[in-house]
């Protein structure tokens, strides 16, 4: 068994592994969980939020974070692989600063899904008028 793991990071802008992680932190719907080399195969759903992981050798307190918008987290056979719409930070080690990014990515996507929303319904009610004409046009 090794005494690490790889760490793959997969979203629709780039591919990127991270080799020697000793363990990570991560959420889902039923709370944080930590894998450790060795761990059961494992797939969840992230939440949308910070992951941290630190590599083998580092200090206990040498956290490095990113932060995924939401995913899937597979673990099995050495490897984690985390696959989501957008991952956000290069192992920053600052919290703070990578949250507020996400924040303001989480706000960009919601107010793209309202709009995607309204134009859905002006398009129903437009599709609706128009099958409306086409029924009075048809009676005699």
């Amino acid at each position: 068994m090794s005494r690490t793991l790889r760490l793959d990071l997969l979203d629709g802008r780039r591919i990127r592994q991270i080799e020697g992680v000793a363990s990570l932190v991560a959420a889902d719907a039923s709370g944080q969980f930590g894998v450790l080399p060795g761990h059961r195969p494992l797939v969840t759903m992230l939440a949308p939020g910070l992951l941290r992981y630190r590599v083998a050798g580092a200090a206990p307190d040498d956290w490095r974070w990113i932060a995924t918008v939401g995913g899937t987290l597979r673990c099995a056979d050495g490897q984690i692989a985390i696959v989501s719409r957008r991952i956000l930070g290069d192992d920053t080690p600052a919290p703070e600063a990578l949250q507020a990014e996400l924040d303001a990515v989480l706000q960009e996507e919601q107010a793209w899904r309202e709009s995607a929303r309204t134009s859905q319904g002006r398009i129903e009610t437009a599709l609706y008028q128009r099958l409306q004409q086409l029924a009075e046009q048809a009676r005699p």
